[in-house]
């Protein structure tokens, strides 16, 4: 019977159960079981007992079928580079979750599409639609609704839809981790939003001190390049590495430094700059700066992310505006950011740079292994 499999599938999920409990006790506790009751017993204590219970239930049954906000999947990879089993790992986590999800699949969507990292035009399709379905919501339920992001995407990908959402302000976006840590749980990551901006505590630069290579002053040391021909000066290269890469800082700190991403020809660093052009300009930079954790991975810990989120745009502010004033407000500056970490917080990093100079270098690992050949377009 078709309607008997609707209705026993409404009553055992969750919002449907939970609507179920509410209406069976808040009967219970107006009075139709207490009118019961009296039959049996006259001892006030049981009325009492059956009262609070039933509406403790009440409140059960409210948490069950409340709106849980929305779980975004979102798949960056193109068809030749996606990673399926990671992805369902993500849609079973969010669906667990959130009373509604969206899938975003990129490989779905252009199955013959080649990878090609940085497309803004993907980017800026996977935010409207995000978009629309917050409206959606919001128009239903009359409120605003929780929003998590659920991301498998490159790390140039992933700070570029932070950046992008920056334009579409919501109360509520966070930003999951499936940890490399734990199997494949899926873990908070960075919560986007204006707390990232706020001064770093004692507490959480006690916490910074435990896993970054700090120096005394709290920040890097802005260490400028030798003047070198085809040298970008206005260009400054912020160095990040909060996960294993042993010859990442070397590699990176070559590519700033000669504007070459090769060193020798056995060795390619991985790094793709911007194919030079009227727009573009490939050379050494102005200046560079170094964040590192020690060739270690970051714990899973979303107070830990935040912190280094914000120490990272803290030591990019100071460094823009120490480089700014070296140049003496000429020419405006621009960074390169060169990243290997945890994703959430390089889609914070776009977020909270989304009006900055500041543009993420990809690293392709398939070119730093030789197993592929460097693109035309490559310097």
């Amino acid at each position: 019977m078709r309607w008997f499999g609707q209705l026993r599938r409404l009553v055992v999920s969750r919002e449907g159960g939970g609507t179920v409990l509410m209406a069976a006790c808040t009967a219970v506790a107006l009075g139709v079981v207490p009118s019961i009751l009296e039959q049996w017993t006259s001892r006030q204590w049981v009325f009492a007992v059956v009262f609070v219970g039933a509406l403790a239930l009440v409140l059960v049954g409210w948490v069950l079928q409340r709106p849980r906000g929305l779980g975004v999947v979102v798949s960056l990879y193109p068809a030749d580079r996606t990673q399926a089993s990671r992805v369902v790992a993500l849609k079973n986590a969010s669906r667990r979750a959130h009373s509604a999800v969206l899938v975003v699949d990129r490989a779905v969507l252009w199955p013959g599409e080649r990878s090609v990292p940085g497309c803004l035009d993907v980017v800026d399709f996977v935010a409207r639609l995000i978009d629309a379905q917050i409206e959606e919501l919001r128009a239903a339920a009359g409120a605003e609704p929780d929003v998590a992001l659920y991301v498998l995407a490159h790390l140039q990908d992933g700070f570029l839809l932070g950046r992008r959402l920056a334009d579409d302000a919501q109360l509520s976006l966070a930003v999951m981790h499936l940890s490399q840590q734990t199997g494949r749980s899926v873990v908070p990551g960075v919560e986007l939003g204006g707390s990232l901006r706020a001064a770093l505590s004692d507490h959480q630069r006690g916490q910074l001190s435990r896993h970054l290579a700090t120096p005394a002053s709290g920040r890097p040391q802005l260490v400028e390049i030798p003047d070198a021909a085809g040298q970008q000066r206005h260009r400054i290269a912020l160095i990040v590495r909060l996960a294993s890469a042993g010859s990442m800082i070397d590699d990176a700190r070559h590519v700033a430094a000669t504007g070459q991403v090769t060193r020798g020809p056995g060795h390619h660093t991985g790094y793709r700059l911007s194919p030079p052009g009227p727009a573009h300009a490939n050379g050494p930079c102005g200046a560079y700066l170094v964040i590192d954790t020690g060739n270690a991975y970051l714990p899973d810990d979303s107070a830990l992310y935040a912190a280094v989120t914000t120490y990272i745009w803290e030591c990019w502010q100071a460094a823009r505006q120490e480089w700014a004033q070296r140049l003496g407000d000429t020419i405006a500056v621009e960074g390169l950011l060169f990243f290997h970490g945890p994703l959430p917080i390089a889609a914070a990093l776009g977020w909270l740079t989304a009006r900055d100079r500041l543009t993420l270098v990809h690293h392709d690992l398939r070119l730093a292994q030789g197993t592929t050949s460097p693109p035309a377009a490559s310097s």
